[in-house]
């Protein structure tokens, strides 16, 4: 059955092993920039100043970089993205090229994928009907989004019977992060399509690789930004660093949420913005397993049939397996119910995976598993979410972020992204752009 839609360790080990420069936790002097956040936008942007020959300081809140993006090796011995796992739009997507130059296993996603129902596998017949199921939900949210209705796809999406909960599941959660309910016709409608591509080394330590040569400061959370007089102060616990402009790149939920204070307060009309670019929830329990457990292959799809809901949102999950022939599956939460379990904790959202898996496939599930773990981003504190996208009636927003504060506070990340957002290509191009702009306005 073929997947209806979504979106070799390296000579030597360099790409593993590669790490920024770190400079230790003391304030520098006065910078042109402060950049606030290592992240893809914050380390492009960084990038970038560099080119243009403006000094800068990048401040990271957490221990690491990359935010979202991020390469386990510790915890099932092979390579584990915790979060990006995807090289969105091949055709686009600049860390693509950026590895296979600097050696990296660059690969496209294969399109097999298998639908269960119960405790069998389904029939060409009832494929065929989730596959058509799916193909309606898409299509009427395409036809709204292009008609430029900025309404939720609930609003308009058909009745499919039987399959209306796993289309929701393969439309919504899994491929938005959110519900039908909490995103919108139009902001979807905006966003580039293209082919996808995995990295067997884990996309993380791609990052880390690209990253490098970039000086950052680690354990640095930004307290305030007054802005009110001539240029910025950036303070933190360790000292205040004054600039002339100050590109901040944390995520859409920190900044809803008053993650930084800024003095004055931000206009009403951005404060606004980042209450409508929401963040959406989606969480990956990772299971290692002895074998094809799934029967479609590596890098293949997994969909089960979901007959129940819980507050409104699909009680189930989607799962891309045996990732890289790891075999590591990432059986993926999303929408409100992902935003449920993370408040019941890991060990409930483990459970309930595992169970629903024993439910359908036995004694085998218990003999195949060696080990499982929970990655979600809804309790991160550095965060407080997985991926950015527009709440219903809210898609003109992104255009308010991207617009400068004073010409001197500017917002970039995957949320400010003209046309590729919710993925790291997208942040990785509002740094740069981002940059370009504060150059031009310094100068």
């Amino acid at each position: 059955m073929k997947k209806f839609s979504r979106r070799n360790i390296l000579k030597g080990g360099t790409a593993l092993m590669a790490a920024p420069l770190i400079i230790g936790t003391s304030i520098a002097q006065d910078v042109d920039v402060v950049i606030v956040g290592a992240g893809a936008a914050g380390i492009s942007a960084a990038k970038e100043l560099q080119k243009q020959g403006l000094t800068f300081a990048v401040l990271e809140a957490a221990n690491r970089i990359g935010g979202r993006v991020h390469t386990d090796t510790s915890i099932f011995g092979v390579p584990f993205d915790m979060g990006a796992h995807w090289l969105h739009f091949r055709e686009e997507n600049p860390f693509a090229d950026y590895g296979e130059a600097n050696g990296f296993t660059i690969y496209e996603a294969p399109d097999e994928d298998v639908l269960r129902i119960g405790t069998r596998d389904a029939t060409d017949e009832e494929y065929s009907e989730f596959q058509q199921a799916v193909g309606k939900t898409f299509a009427a949210i395409e036809r709204a989004g292009a008609a430029g209705r900025d309404i939720a796809p609930a609003d308009i999406v058909p009745d499919v019977g039987t399959w209306q909960h796993t289309a929701h599941l393969a439309t919504g959660p899994f491929e938005m992060a959110k519900d039908l309910s909490h995103f919108s016709c139009k902001d979807w409608y905006g966003v580039e399509g293209g082919t996808d591509y995995y990295c067997k080394e884990g996309f993380g330590a791609l990052f880390t690789h690209y990253a490098q040569d970039v000086p950052v400061r680690l354990n640095m959370p930004v307290q305030t930004i007054k802005w009110g007089e001539q240029g910025v102060k950036v303070k933190t616990a360790s000292g205040t660093i004054s600039a002339k402009g100050v590109i901040v790149t944390v995520s859409t939920g920190v900044m809803a949420n008053e993650g930084i204070k800024f003095d004055p307060p931000l206009p009403v009309g951005t404060q606004q913005a980042f209450n409508d670019i929401t963040m959406g929830h989606y969480t990956h329990v990772a299971l290692q397993l002895k074998e094809d457990f799934f029967g479609v292959g590596e890098d293949g799809f997994f969909y089960y049939k979901v007959d129940e809901v819980s507050q409104g949102s699909p009680k189930g999950f989607a799962a891309l397996v045996d990732a890289a022939g790891t075999g590591i599956s990432y059986c993926d939460l999303g929408g409100d119910f992902a935003r449920q379990m993370a408040m019941e904790g890991d060990a409930a959202t483990l459970d309930f995976v595992v169970g629903e898996l024993k439910r359908m496939y036995g004694s085998d599930m218990e003999k195949s598993l060696i080990k499982g773990h929970v990655s979600e981003w809804t309790n991160n504190s550095f965060t407080m979410g997985a991926y950015a996208s527009a709440e219903p009636g809210g898609a003109g927003s992104r255009k308010i972020l991207r617009k400068p504060v004073g010409n001197r506070i500017w917002f970039a990340g995957e949320a400010m992204s003209t046309n590729d957002w919710a993925t790291v290509a997208g942040a990785h191009k509002s740094g740069i752009t981002t940059a370009r702009k504060v150059s031009k306005q310094l100068a």
